[in-house]
């Protein structure tokens, strides 16, 4: 039996992936590959970058799988000593938001739109380069077409100490003692 010790869900203002996106060509740059041009899988190692649109994922390791429909499946990891994986990706919508987060191990699945980040999570939204939220814990699922995280536990984790996921709001609305709605320059 799975124990899930904490699940937030969290709905934000629709803001899907870029549409355009889906529809790139995608770039994977890595310093040895290996592709297997039949089961359409290809594994990378050192300084790996895959590319699509807006979308910009970096590891130490990777596997893409890309189904019959032109899917693609992509886990990608990093070792004790090494960077963890790390995602970022503009939001359609009002606004110039990216969401964008960390992990040692990362899967984005590009059928369903989901990242899955796990070990050392942490997923952030910025607008215009301000942070709106973050959320940190062993295990983030991102679900990307429905704009929702949800953090739980690792199940058998050895993790020691508050293993308590943490979600950061920043408000969105202004101090009108700071930000008068009808402030006009002094004459």
């Amino acid at each position: 039996m799975k124990k899930t010790l904490l699940c937030l869900l969290l709905v934000l203002p629709i803001a899907h992936a870029e549409r355009a996106d889906g529809y790139q060509k995608t770039m994977i740059k890595a310093r040895d590959t290996v592709s297997n041009l039949v089961t359409r899988v290809t594994t990378l190692t050192g300084n790996v970058e895959i590319r699509r649109g807006s979308l910009l994922i970096q590891a130490e390791h990777a596997v893409v799988t890309e189904d019959a429909q032109g899917y693609q499946h992509v886990v990608m990891s990093t070792q004790a000593g090494e960077p963890p994986v790390s995602f970022r990706q503009k939001r359609d919508g009002a606004g110039n938001v990216w969401m964008e987060g960390q992990a040692r191990q990362v899967v984005y699945d590009d059928r369903t739109e989901i990242v899955d980040l796990t070990d050392q999570a942490l997923a952030r939204r910025t607008t215009d380069g301000v942070l709106s939220d973050e959320v940190t814990g062993e295990h983030i699922i991102y679900k990307s077409r429905e704009e929702q995280y949800q953090v739980t536990q690792l199940p058998g984790s050895t993790a020691t100490g508050d293993r308590r996921g943490v979600m950061v709001l920043h408000p969105t609305r202004k101090d009108p003692l700071i930000h008068p709605l009808n402030a006009t320059a002094a004459q």
